[in-house]
This record gives structure tokens, C-alpha cells and sequence, in this order.
């Protein structure tokens, strides 16, 4: 069964980019957003799952207007490829797609960190290169997480070196710490967007589970024993179609102001209707803001215009 849906609204004339919408949160965030109207930009790294994905919400929304961008964000030239390829106006960009584990030696085409160098900097490079297509009252929204709250970012230690530094410890701490610099990165551009009609908001997913998510033809396989075993946890988690429900209301809905950071309002923010929470102090520091901004400017080589 799908998570109740989000209170109908026309998004037609509406175009968002969603990145890593070939699966998890971001597919359903894409056909959320394509059942409302919007035109849906599929920023995908494989051509080939961006297709199944384009299927499977036709599925279900005959009429869906999609379009496929490949975008791969652990490489700074497949980004600038397809930011200069858009050619169109955005409404909005959600900065979904990401690592969520890896080993400490994994690096990006460009031999950064991994997780940091795709989850924050890899959407850095892309916002920054996509400011020529945002609409005056666009809306960026990072897709943060709960793990983001067992990271600290030390705005005296933080530089492009300590930033891309070999990590210890476990890989999730290392996600936690990337999804931590990617919403300070974004709370740093509600600061720099105050006072313009333009908004930069988080939002999160909550915990939202594989074997909770209603079936798509050619995306996650889950067994019906396992959803069986699974289901009594609805009680306490969710799919990942409610997982996106926040992101697709940071993304859409009129409430919602810059610097804002939404999730699930249940019990732990595991679950529940989207509703404004609370990030960590350091994610929403002007100054680790500030410096990660800096940080990030030298690892990528790309600078947001003036």
C-alpha cells in the first residue's frame, strides 16, 4: 500500500530535477512529483536504470512528462556536462543521490572521499553550475538524514585537506559526517539567498525501509515473506514512499521558507507526516558553513556566480 498521498496540488509548468531518481527515495520523490504534474528531470548516473525507473512511473502515471539527464556526482566533469546540458528553467533541485556506505580507500573519479566527495561535493559543483537555469523563486533541497546528528564538523579544523582527509571509524559514521556537511553547505545558501525570493531548504526521509515500499516493476525486489515479517515494523518505520513525502513538501509546498528543514513528525522522526524539525547546532553554524563553502570551492575548482 502507498503512504498517503501529499495534499493534492498542480505542479504543471513546473520542472524539478531530481538526482539519483532511478531508485530508493529519489524514484519515488520523481513520481511523486510527476503524479502532481511537474515535469521530472531523472539526473541519473546509468542511462539504463534512469529507463526502468522511467517505466515504472509511467506505470503508474501514463501521462508522467520525464526527461533522463545522465549525471554521475562522483565526477566533476559528468557534472559540468550536465549542468550545461539542462537547458531549461529548474523550479527546483533535490539533491538526493548519494553513497551510504563504502570503504575508507574508495575514492571519486576525481580522487576525493567517496561519500563526501559524492553526497556534498559532487551537489556543491552541480547547484553551483545549475544557477543560470534556476527560476527567481527556485527552491534547493538537500535530502539530509537522522545520521547527521552523530557528526561534528569544527569550523576551526575544516579545510579542503581535513575535509578529504582518510577517515577512521565506521562507514556510517563517514555518511553521517558527509549528509552533515551537505545540509550545512545548504543552510550556508539559505544565508547567502536571504532577502531573494529563492529558498534553500533540508529535509530528510525518516527510516524508510526496502520491505515497506509498495512494488515498481524493475526496482528493489523484495520477497512477499519478507514484507510479511516486515509489516507489524510499520507501526514504528516506513516505506521509502513515505520517506519522500517530506522532500517532495520541502520541494512543492507553500509553507515552507528558506532555511527550513523538514521530516517525518512521528515518534524519532522515523516515520509520520512531514512536519519542520531540528538540525544539530553544527550543521547550521554560519561559521563551519562559511568554511566548508571555502573547502568545498578549492576541492572542486567550481565557485558559485557573484
Amino acid at each position: 500500500m502507498d503512504a498517503a498521498p501529499l495534499p493534492p496540488a498542480d505542479l504543471r509548468g513546473r520542472t524539478v530535477l531530481v538526482t539519483g531518481a532511478n531508485a530508493g527515495i529519489g524514484y519515488w520523490c520523481a513520481e511523486q512529483l510527476a503524479a502532481r504534474g511537474a515535469r521530472v528531470l531523472l539526473g541519473c548516473r546509468s542511462p539504463e536504470r534512469a529507463q526502468i525507473a522511467v517505466a515504472a512511473i509511467r506505470s503508474r502515471v501514463p501521462a508522467a512528462d520525464l526527461r533522463v539527464r545522465v549525471l554521475d556526482l562522483g565526477s566533476l566533469d559528468s557534472i559540468a556536462l550536465a549542468a550545461t546540458g539542462v537547458g531549461e528553467r529548474l523550479d527546483a533541485v533535490i539533491c538526493n543521490a548519494g553513497v551510504k556506505a563504502a570503504d575508507r580507500s574508495a575514492r571519486t573519479s576525481d580522487d576525493h572521499d567517496l561519500m563526501v566527495g559524492t553526497n556534498f561535493l559532487g551537489h556543491f559543483a552541480l547547484v553551483a553550475q545549475l544557477e543560470p537555469f534556476l527560476a527567481p523563486d527556485a527552491r534547493v533541497v538537500a535530502v539530509g538524514s537522522i545520521a547527521h546528528r552523530f557528526a561534528h564538523l569544527d569550523a576551526a579544523a575544516l579545510d579542503a585537506a581535513s575535509l578529504d582527509a582518510p577517515w577512521s571509524g565506521s562507514s556510517l559514521r563517514q555518511y553521517g559526517r558527509s549528509k552533515a556537511s551537505l545540509m550545512a553547505f545548504t543552510f550556508e545558501l539559505a544565508r547567502r539567498w536571504s532577502g531573494s525570493s529563492r529558498a534553500a531548504v533540508c529535509a530528510h526521509p525518516g527510516y524508510a525501509v526496502d520491505p515497506l515500499t509498495p512494488p515498481r516493476p524493475g526496482l528493489a525486489e523484495v520477497s512477499g515473506f519478507v514484507r510479511a515479517v516486515a509489516s507489524p515494523t510499520r507501526a514504528l518505520v516506513q516505506g521509502k514512499d513515505g520517506g519522500a513525502l517530506p522532500i517532495v513538501h520541502a520541494a512543492t509546498a507553500s509553507e515552507v521558507v528558506d532555511g527550513a528543514y523538514w521530516g517525518p513528525g512521528g515518534l524519532l522522526e522515523f516515520r509520520g507526516t512531514p512536519t519542520r524539525v531540528t538540525a544539530s547546532d553544527d550543521v547550521r553554524s554560519a561559521a563551519v558553513g562559511a568554511q566548508l563553502w571555502t573547502a568545498a570551492e578549492r576541492l572542486t575548482g567550481v565557485r558559485f556566480p557573484t
